[in-house]
């Protein structure tokens, strides 16, 4: 214990008593600092730098426990039960939860009541709720959650918006609400008007603006009288100082139950015990969403808002009417424990004046050091012990600045008494500030504080210097007692503030050099002289120092570098100026102390030193300029440092002196040097010292001295350099700027003039190669144009004269001419204009590139100083044909290169855009445009054009549009359409007509009526179609088109020298093409020019002709064009006819045609539709030819659809008058029956009767043609002809086959196409017609070809009156019996027809409509015509065109297949010599190793499914075969690699495995396990990519072991993962679902079933179990499927093998592997195997010795093969392969030779 009577405290901790004392009394307090450990406090005396202050914190009190409202004020019972769901949830911790209460609450319950009507009762119950809503308030503003502060400060707008809610929350707060609570809404409330997030800041603080005052009392306000604004000031100063604790005040952690101790007994070893403080931290996370640095931070910023809001507020109150108010504010506040009600308010009120409270008592809590360590970056501030508020949290320390200048801009008057710790604080804080966004907040109340307390410099420091007083002094004041050791002098240590701005000097303002150095001279204004004197021993120099410690560290190499560098400079020039301001008029010992610290060792010369700043200061302020390190503007340095001198002049003359001639020399050395170059600097510095410097003073004449002794140095320095032979160009450089800058100087002497000008005139040539700069500083400041023009004809002549050396001496002129820098007098007179002529051949010829190129460029762009106007025009003339020869050759050469484009391009662009174009390309626009618009338009379409280029071209197009004449546009835009129409016609040319016409369309004035402008004429249109041969590409298009008459009845007409385009058009069909494409774009146009369908309709004919017989030479189309294109044309001519022809469905269209054809009015008053079938029709009778005639019925099909009868029968009146065979085969299929047709019928079938055999094959055929063409369909109830005249008709044609004329085929074809429609006429009619008819269609038959398509048409016909006679003989008993007879022998005939194999060229649409007529015939076709041949002979209907014939084609295929296997089945059983091989059709084999065409699926979708289909037979083949057949199949197919090589690769094309899973073709929602090929479509691509799917699913089932094998030798990893993926998901359930039900079918059940044998499935493991009991023993056999099966073998496990030894057993189990595994066999095959071995072995039959086995792995044979030696017996195939391989035919046991027996 210390001695009594004597205080145990230290002296420092006295005088913190004594100061507290003080300030009870009206001192200012200082918080107490807290006792430190005296052996921590003596270990830190030594190593302690800086003081820190303890500040006291008082802890928050408990929080005390607010029952919530709904319990205590009943409010359970009385709310809706929804609505007090809503409130409960508010109590939860869970975020979500709350948020889901706050918008329920908001949008269920006060967004009705504020809408009134029916919801106005809700107010009434909302009302209710305020105290419980107040009640969760404070928690609600505060929650981490930004969500759910944003929805409770706009729920709380919402409330205060209904008045009667609003009057009850003001009435709660006031008179209800204990003080704490409304403490606790107010002071939240208010934090959240100043919250983080500006959206919750902005809600709160509408309604906080809106409903709460300080000032004046209103029903719609809160008034924050003397309490409640006590309280809420109260709450601000503890959120300040405490967030934390505030937030644990008003959120209590919810108490955690302590968690019982486990019982030994009850809790087993190894029960994991859960420990306190883990669940502690589980229970914090889940209940903050944010750290708590982060909340405080949070909070600190809404507090600091907030104090700044007080502030504002408080002291605005001073002004006028309410410093009464302010008065009782400050006098609550000061006693914040007592309670004022209205009277005693009154009374505060009214004794205001006389009170002691004082507004700097107010301000007193932001009195504390704590506070304002929120200045502070750093973890532990030097002014405060105590970690900072703002340690890593930029916003609050940005919150902290702004409160501090609301404190100086509000209350400056009051912030005397805290300008002790603000000082420190801001002091310490600011000059070590590392954020930027902080800074730029700061400098404001920073150069306010400072400037309104600058003795806040020895405050920071006194209280540095007093701290380490107390601190030095320590416990041993206490044993000296008054005798105490003396303190340090004031004066002595350098301020720690100070250092720290020296610091942030040299790191170039803390990293803000731009917004730093603008207030570093306000700084140093501020800084009094005792702290810069303190600071070291040399102050001033220490200061400089600080400022170009910057540019030595680089801190200014910014992205801003120019602007920074420029603040630096202003900023020390200021600094110099100010500081030899304060030299020159400060005392003297002040001035001293300045330039040697504050104790100086010897006396100083002021004068001679302050020189010697200036000196140093401007020396290394030059230094840094001319050597770039300190980046800054020529002229604005030359501002700064002509301001500098100025200074510097009026302060003292001799100061400027000693400046200038430091520049002064610094100039003359540079400009003298050789060694190093002129800075770039010096002449924009020397030459804005002139301008700024005042010529009248003595600065301003210094200037202009140094300038003209600069200018002859410089002059002198060139001379030189023209004669040195070695040139450094950065001296030419260096000398040229000095005489630019200087130019008006240098001809202001006639001295110097002559002088420049003599060396101008001798030296021209050398001075174009060394210096051509000093030519054009010479024309530009050279006043004299004769001399002017001398020199520039000299140089001329001079690069004339040198061609080689044109590269070096013309481009700077050029460049000069550019910018407009050769004077405008100067003309050339020829000498440049051969020159120029030579480089643009040069370059258009290739030979040049790069900068010559470029040369050439800007001669034709130059003025004419160069070149004569003469000389550009043929340059640009030639440029322009260059172009256009080259453009043309690459529109009709796709050999031709674009890039013979590029020069004249390059050329033309750069002229067309400068601001003479219109001068220089008026003369050539007419010719240059039209290329360049195909360039531009039309070219990108064609080939690859580069953008820049394409949009080069536009410009110019654009460009030079603008500025054309009238006249000349008229011009361009005629021949554009020109070019563009011999384009079109062009089968040279490369461009289609759509690119054509999509050029065309560009410009509205290019192509304004398209028809007209880009297409031929009709006339020339319509005799384009002339010259075509109007006649059908091949007699057998009579197939599919009646109208296409037997060729003797036209004349053939050769296609000699057929010309196509690229894409296999002619002429004619380009032409018509782009009319289609226009028509598609343009029905209006269409519906102008409906002329035009009937050459779309040719276009049609010729398209569908070619497409149905691709081998014929169309005139029109080359064989080349894909079958897409051709439906393509047909298609959209079908599309645009129904559209054009859409008006013949008008009421009295066609009576109006009718009227027109047949005279009775004219084709005026028709429309486009009509016009165009009377002109049709007219043409029909001009030119009667099959083309018009199909032309016509095309027309007719659309017109007559919605024709009444009467029309119809008008319609054959024409036809009757115009004998036109079209109209009647139109009325026929498309128009109801008509009187007139029936008539029509009966005459013709009555004319046969009187036409002599002589005259059939003329009159008669014709008639025959007629009757067919108006033959009623068969389907349809109208009756052909009478039965009578059918039978005469019918002896009529007798009657000329009987006679000795010879009839012409096409006659006995019309026959055969007439008695198909009588045949059902006449089949109750007995005679002999039905011999006839029946000897016609077996003479046919007979006569016929597949090979021969000149007996398509009559073939047809011939197997349609086939199918209509066993249509009849299925229902005419009597006729059946007739045809019996003949049935077979005409089968056989079809049959033959359809095996004739032909060559690929001959498929067409004929064709295949023959053999699907055939096939329909023959798919019945009894057992006894179908051979083993039959495969081999009709598989290769399979690669027929047509879709039909391909699937009638595999039915037939899929029995003979059958019939095929089984012949191979039958031989392999009996071949017990193995001497068989089985072996697939060659046919089959070439079809399944054929090509296909990869291009596109859809375009050659018919030879893809021909080609599935093949293999679809190929594994029909499979089907009931032996395994032994099985196997010879399968070894064929692996030895040929069809699966892999072929079958695979085609499968994973189709389904779009090579790209993996992600692009596979989705199979989910499809079963393939079948496919029904009826349904096949041609139309959807889906189609095809089911049926491979189907196709994979069999060849997985049938061909497992080949597939296994090629997925093993796979080394596509991603193609493998891709495969096994996709097989396991979509094939393997199914592949297994089928091998079980295989073995579940009654049939193999049956056969593999016996007395002893039993075979058990499995489903639910995949496993399949055989079972051979004996004697009660069973043996058992299991197999199992795994889940990817085939990919993974079938798994053969042992069960039970009870009496077989383990080697035979092993051998069966190895054999059934090898059935299974390596020979594609079922689980049928491989139990079939084990069984018959294990049935032979119980029955005594021997084993092979070779394989052990009785039964042969391979063909099921048994062992017959006996040696008589040893008399074992052997498989024949066994026996077979050891011969094989053992070369030789001795036993394998015995070694004898063996003899085979039976």
């Amino acid at each position: 214990m210390p001695p009594k009577g004597k205080s145990s405290a230290s002296s420092a901790t006295r005088k913190k008593h004594a100061r507290k004392a003080a300030a009870a009394h009206g001192g200012v307090d200082h918080e107490p600092q807290e006792k430190k450990p005296r052996g921590k406090d003596k270990k830190e005396k030594k190593d302690k730098k800086e003081p820190r202050k303890k500040v006291y914190i008082p802890p928050v009190k408990p929080a005390p426990i607010r029952p919530d409202p709904l319990n205590t004020l009943g409010l359970a019972q009385k709310l809706p039960p929804e609505l007090l769901v809503v409130l409960r949830l508010l109590s939860k911790k869970d975020a979500t939860t709350k948020r889901r209460a706050l918008e329920e609450l908001q949008s269920g319950w006060v967004s009705k009541a504020q809408r009134g009507g029916e919801d106005e009762y809700l107010r009434y119950v909302l009302r209710d709720v305020i105290p419980v809503w107040l009640h969760h308030l404070p928690t609600l503003f505060l929650n981490p959650s930004r969500r759910i502060r944003l929805l409770s400060v706009g729920l709380h707008a919402s409330l205060l918006q209904i008045v009667d809610l609003r009057k009850e929350i003001f009435f709660q707060i006031r008179e209800v609400a204990p003080s704490d609570h409304a403490e606790s809404i107010l002071g939240t409330w208010c934090l959240a008007v100043h919250d983080v997030d500006r959206q919750v800041s902005s809600f709160a603080r509408e309604s906080w603006s809106r409903y709460v005052t300080i000032a004046k009392q209103s029903d719609d306000t809160l008034l924050l009288d003397g309490p409640l604004f006590s309280a809420l000031w109260e709450l601000i100063q503890r959120v300040l100082l405490d967030p934390g604790g505030v937030y644990l005040y008003l959120n209590p952690p919810q108490p955690i139950i302590p968690t019982p101790a486990p019982s030994r007994k009850g809790s087993g070893r190894g029960t994991p015990v859960r420990r306190d403080d883990e669940t502690h931290i589980r229970l914090k996370a889940d209940e903050e969403e944010e750290d708590e640095h982060d909340r405080k931070a949070r909070l600190r910023i809404g507090a600091f808002g907030a104090t700044e809001w007080v502030l504002s507020g408080c002291f605005c109150l001073l002004s006028g009417a309410h410093v009464p108010v302010f008065n009782v504010i400050i006098i609550v506040c000061a006693f914040p424990d007592a309670r004022f009600g209205a009277v005693q308010e009154a009374q505060a009120t009214e004794q205001a004046d006389e009170t002691a409270a004082s507004p700097e008592q107010f301000l007193s809590p932001l009195g504390n050091h704590a506070l304002w360590s929120s200045l502070y970056h750093g973890k532990t501030p030097p002014f405060v012990d105590a970690e900072s508020f703002g340690f890593g949290q930029p916003v609050v320390r940005k919150s902290a600045w702004g409160l501090l200048q609301t404190l100086l801009q509000r209350c400056r008057a009051h912030c005397a008494a805290l300008l002790p710790v603000l000082s420190s604080a801001v002091l310490r804080s600011a000059w070590v500030e590392p954020d930027p966004l902080v800074r730029s907040a700061m400098w404001q109340p920073l150069l306010m504080f400072l400037k309104e307390y600058p003795n806040a410099w020895l405050v920071e420091a006194q209280a540095d210097r007093e701290e380490d007083g107390e601190s030095d002094s320590g416990d041993s004041d206490d044993e000296k007692g008054s005798s105490s050791r003396p303190a340090k002098d004031a004066s002595n240590g350098p301020s720690h503030a100070f250092t720290e701005f020296l610091q942030f000097l040299s790191t170039g303002c803390s990293g803000s050099p731009v917004q730093g150095y603008p207030t570093v001279l306000i700084i140093l204004s501020t800084i009094p002289p005792s702290i810069i004197a303190s600071s070291s021993a040399h102050p001033l120099e220490d200061i400089f120092t600080s400022f170009w410690a910057a540019i030595d560290a680089r801190v200014l190499n910014s992205l801003d570098r120019a602007a920074a560098s420029a603040a630096f400079l202003s900023s020390v020039l200021e600094a110099l100026v100010f500081f030899v301001r304060r030299l020159l008029n400060s005392p003297e010992s002040d001035a001293a102390s300045l330039l040697a610290g504050s104790n100086p060792s010897e006396s100083i010369d002021l004068v001679i030193a302050t020189e010697g700043v200036v000196k140093d200061q401007i020396s290394r302020t030059w230094e840094e300029l001319s050597s770039g390190r300190l980046k800054v503007a020529g002229r604005e340095a030359g501002g700064l440092l002509a301001r500098t001198l100025s200074s510097l002049y009026k302060l003292r003359p001799e100061l400027f002196e000693v400046a200038w001639q430091i520049l002064a020399d610094a100039v003359q050395r540079m400009v003298v040097n050789r060694d190093d170059a002129v800075s770039t600097l010096m002449p924009e510095v020397l030459k804005q010292l002139s301008e700024e410097l005042d010529p009248a003073t003595a600065p301003g004449q210094a200037a202009r001295n140094l300038v003209s002794q600069v200018m002859r140095n410089a002059l002198d320095q060139c001379a030189v350099l023209l004669q040195t032979d070695e040139i450094i160009n950065k001296h030419v450089e260096s000398f040229i700027k000095i005489l630019d800058t200087f130019g008006e100087h240098v001809f202001a002497d006639a001295e110097v003039s002559k002088r420049v000008d003599d060396l101008v005139q001798k030296q021209t040539h050398r001075i174009l190669v060394v210096i051509p700069s000093l030519l054009l500083l010479y024309l530009k400041y050279r006043r004299d144009d004769d001399a002017c023009a001398h020199v520039w004809h000299l140089a001329l002549q001079n690069i004339a004269a040198y061609p080689d050396e044109i590269d070096l001496t013309l481009p700077v002129l050029l460049a000069a001419d550019e910018k407009n820098a050769i004077p405008t007098h100067l003309q050339s007179q020829g000498e440049l204009d051969e020159a120029a002529g030579g480089l643009l051949t040069d370059a258009l010829s290739g030979l040049i590139s790069g900068p010559r190129l470029s040369l050439v460029r800007k001669l034709l762009y130059s003025s004419d100083a160069f070149v004569t106007r003469t000389c550009r025009e043929n340059l640009l003339r030639s440029l322009v044909e260059a172009f256009d020869l080259h453009l043309d050759s690459v529109l009709h050469d796709e050999k031709a290169s674009v890039q013979a484009l590029t020069t004249p391009l390059d050329l033309i662009g750069p002229v067309s855009e400068g601001a003479r174009a219109a001068e220089l390309l008026e003369s050539v626009a007419s010719s240059l445009l039209p290329p360049i618009y195909l360039f531009a338009f039309l070219l990108p379409q064609l080939t690859s054009v580069e953008e820049a280029q394409r949009a080069s071209a536009q410009k110019i197009w654009e460009r030079v549009l603008s500025f054309a004449s009238g006249e000349t546009r008229s011009i361009i835009f005629t021949s554009i359409r020109q070019s563009l129409q011999e384009l079109l016609t062009a089968c040279t040319a490369r461009p289609t007509a759509k690119e054509i016409l999509r050029a065309a369309s560009q410009s509205s004035d290019v192509a304004s009526n398209m028809i007209s402008d880009i297409f031929p004429s009709q006339e020339d249109l319509s005799a384009m179609l002339d010259d075509l041969p109007s006649t059908p590409l091949d007699p057998s298009l009579a197939v599919i088109d009646p109208l296409v008459p037997p060729p003797t009845l036209y004349r053939t007409s050769g296609n000699d020298a057929l010309e196509y385009d690229s894409r296999g058009l002619s002429k004619y069909a380009r032409v018509v093409t782009g009319l289609l494409h226009h028509f598609a774009d343009d029905r209006q146009a269409a519906r102008e020019n409906v002329w035009v369908l009937r050459h779309l309709f040719a276009l049609a004919i010729y398209a569908e002709e070619l497409k149905h017989v691709p081998s014929a030479d169309s005139p029109v189309f080359a064989s080349s064009v894909p079958k897409a294109t051709l439906q393509g044309v047909v298609d959209k001519v079908q599309q645009i006819a129904t559209y054009l022809l859409s008006s013949t469905a008008q009421e009295f269209w066609h009576t109006k045609v009718i009227n027109t054809l047949l005279g009775q009015s004219t084709s005026s008053e028709l429309e486009g539709a009509g016009q165009l079938v009377v002109e049709v029709v007219e043409r029909a009778k001009r030119q009667d030819n099959v083309r018009s005639s199909r032309i016509l019925h095309m027309i007719l099909q659309h017109a007559l659809s919605n024709a009444t009868k009467t029309d119809a029968d008008q319609w054959m009146l024409v036809a009757r008058k115009i004998e036109k065979l079209a109209i009647v085969y139109s009325v026929t299929r498309y128009a109801p029956e008509p009187p007139r047709l029936d008539r029509f019928r009966n005459e013709l079938a009555a004319g046969t009767l009187g036409i002599p055999a002589s005259k059939a094959n003329t009159e008669g055929l014709w008639l025959l043609r007629n009757l067919a063409a108006a033959a009623p369909d068969p389907e349809s109830d109208v009756i052909f002809l009478p039965q009578t005249r059918a039978v005469n008709l019918v002896k009529a044609c007798q009657q000329w086959i009987t006679s000795d004329e010879d009839l012409d085929e096409e006659v006995q074809s019309e026959m055969t196409l007439v008695f198909a429609h009588l045949a059902p006429i006449l089949q109750s009619v007995p005679g002999a017609h039905w011999d006839l008819i029946f000897d016609i269609l077996e003479n046919n038959l007979e006569n016929s070809s597949f090979a021969d398509s000149s007996t398509y048409v009559i073939l047809s016909r011939t197997l349609r009156l086939f199918i209509v006679i066993e249509d009849i003989v299925a229902t005419n008993k009597a006729l059946r019996a007739v045809w019996e007879e003949r049935r077979e022998a005409n089968l056989t005939l079809i049959r033959d027809l359809v095996s004739a194999k032909l060559a690929t060229e001959q498929v067409s649409t004929p064709l295949s409509v023959c053999r699907e007529l055939a096939l329909q015939i023959v798919q019945d076709l009894p057992s006894s015509l179908i051979t083993r041949d039959t495969l081999s002979k009709m598989c290769h209907l399979l690669t027929d065109g047509s879709i039909n014939v391909q699937r009638m084609a595999y039915q037939l295929l899929q029995e003979a297949a059958k019939k095929y296997t089984e012949d191979l089945v039958i031989e392999a059983a009996v071949d017990v010599e193995g001497v068989m091989k089985v072996e697939l059709p060659v046919e089959l084999l070439d079809m399944l190793q054929r090509n296909l065409s990869q291009e596109d699926t859809d375009e050659h979708s018919e030879e893809w499914l021909g080609y599935l289909l093949t293999w679809m037979v190929t594994l029909d083949l499979f089907t009931n075969a032996s395994l032994k057949v099985k196997s010879g199949y399968v070894d064929q197919l692996r030895d040929l690699a069809l699966v892999g090589e072929r079958l695979l690769p085609t499968t994973f094309t189709l389904l779009n495995l090579y790209g993996g899973m992600a692009k596979a073709f989705k199979l989910e929602i499809w079963d393939v396990d079948e496919f029904f090929l009826d349904y096949y479509s041609a139309d959807s691509p889906i189609s095809l990519r089911l049926l491979t799917a189907h196709v994979y699913y069999r060849a997985l089932l049938l061909l497992p072991s080949l597939i296994r094998s090629w997925l093993a030798d796979c080394r596509d990893r991603q193609l493998y993962t891709a495969v096994a993926s996709y097989t396991s998901k979509h094939f393997s359930p199914a592949l297994i679902r089928t091998e079980l039900a295989r073995v579940r079918d009654p049939d193999v059940t049956a056969e593999l079933s016996g007395e002893n044998i039993s075979i058990k499935v499995a489903s639910a493991v995949n496993e399949v179990t055989a079972s051979f009991t004996v004697d009660e023993q069973q043996l058992e056999l299991t197999v199992k499927l795994p889940a990817d099966w085939p990919l993974h073998t079938i798994e053969v496990k042992e069960s039970k093998h009870v009496g077989v030894a383990e080697d035979r057993w092993r051998a069966w189990e190895l054999g059934v592997q090898q059935i299974l595994t390596f020979r594609s066999g079922s689980i049928v095959d491989g139990l079939s195997f084990f069984l018959k071995n294990v049935t032979s072995h119980f029955e005594g039959i021997a084993e092979c010795a070779i394989c052990y086995s009785v039964v042969n792995a391979t063909d099921g044979s048994l062992p017959r093969k006996p040696c008589k030696t040893c008399k074992n017996r052997f498989h024949a195939a066994c026996l077979y392969k050891w011969f094989n391989t053992s070369h030789s035919s001795s036993c394998p046991l015995c070694r004898s030779e063996i003899m085979t027996g039976r």
